[in-house]
């Protein structure tokens, strides 16, 4: 049996993780779908360690006006279950995910990163641009990017 298996999932796959690791303010799983979840393009990644899903990403088409690249997506609701933080899951979720972006011939991948994140996107090649921000609830974040190529 694999270790560590890393795939599309769906995005009810999702939920779990997003309740646990991001919106604990929700009240049921049922309350972790987000309006992009099941939109054209838009896909669903997870890593698995030892069959249990420990890490998600959200990848969907958005344009941000603050790049100049045409064809651009975002990532949303990226969660690693803090049992196996520190062993690359989240790693492996965005590299999966950048194979498959540039397949759809994507130039640039961004995010608004949880201040307590940026550390790992810093790690795994992510830029930033701007200043904090805050998203109601959640807390500060700063835009960031990753160019594709």
């Amino acid at each position: 049996m694999k270790m560590l298996e890393v795939g599309i999932i769906s995005a009810k796959e999702t939920y779990p993780l997003r309740l646990k690791v991001l919106w604990q303010h929700k009240n049921s799983l049922n309350e972790c779908g987000i309006d992009v979840d099941d939109l054209s393009g838009t896909f669903h990644v997870g890593a698995f360690k030892n069959g249990e899903l420990v890490s998600i990403g959200t990848f969907l088409i958005q344009k941000n006006e603050k790049f100049k690249e045409k064809i651009q997506y975002r990532l949303r609701a990226m969660a690693t279950s803090p049992v196996v933080r520190g062993e690359n899951f989240g790693k492996k979720v965005i590299d999966f995910a950048l194979v498959e972006l540039k397949k759809r011939k994507v130039e640039l991948l961004w995010c608004d990163a949880r201040e307590v994140a940026l550390g790992f996107y810093e790690k795994i090649g992510f830029k930033t641009l701007g200043d904090f921000y805050d998203v109601p609830i959640i807390g500060r974040h700063k835009l960031m990017y990753k160019k594709i190529n």
